[in-house]
């Protein structure tokens, strides 16, 4: 049972990327990012994890899927039109680097060791603040780095030219 709910659970992770990847409409695509958002959330739940689901509905749902909408609402289009011509050569240029990740991916489910998942033990709450603040506050800082240059980017994309 417990492998059929993680299947649904990635099923829709799957579907809710292509979403994202594949819309047109920007307000499409953060609806099926939100959707990606709850899939991941119900597998933190399901592993037991909960702080991990609710900073996942906090952190990303509310306050990112915020941040894209606001972004959306703040770039006028007819810049973003000039640019639609380019993204067949990012995609060829990248699809290398896809299918070697998928494979390392790969490689590492089927011959990999994964003896278990202790996400649920002893103190949930002061066992990710302590992993987030000590040996993850580096990608944490990283993290909070690309969103204010992606804040810095959307405020000059918005700006009106003079």
């Amino acid at each position: 049972m417990e492998w059929l709910i993680f299947g649904f659970l990635s099923f829709w992770a799957v579907l809710s990327v292509m979403g994202v990847l594949f819309f047109r409409n920007p307000v499409h695509a953060i609806l099926s990012f939100l959707s990606l958002i709850l899939a991941v959330a119900g597998m933190f739940m399901h592993l037991g994890a909960e702080l991990l689901a609710g900073l996942q509905l906090v952190i990303y749902a509310v306050a990112i899927v915020v941040f894209y909408v606001l972004v959306i609402t703040t770039i006028p289009w007819e810049k973003v039109k000039r640019f639609e011509g380019f993204y067949k050569r990012e995609f060829f240029a990248g699809f290398p680097i896809l299918i070697f990740t998928f494979l390392l991916i790969s490689y590492a489910i089927l011959k990999g060791e994964f003896a278990s998942l202790n996400v649920a033990t002893g103190d949930n709450v002061r066992d990710v603040g302590k992993s987030l603040f000590t040996t993850y506050l580096f990608p944490f800082e990283v993290a909070s780095v690309i969103l204010l240059t992606a804040m810095i980017g959307a405020i000059l994309l918005g700006r009106k030219e003079e």
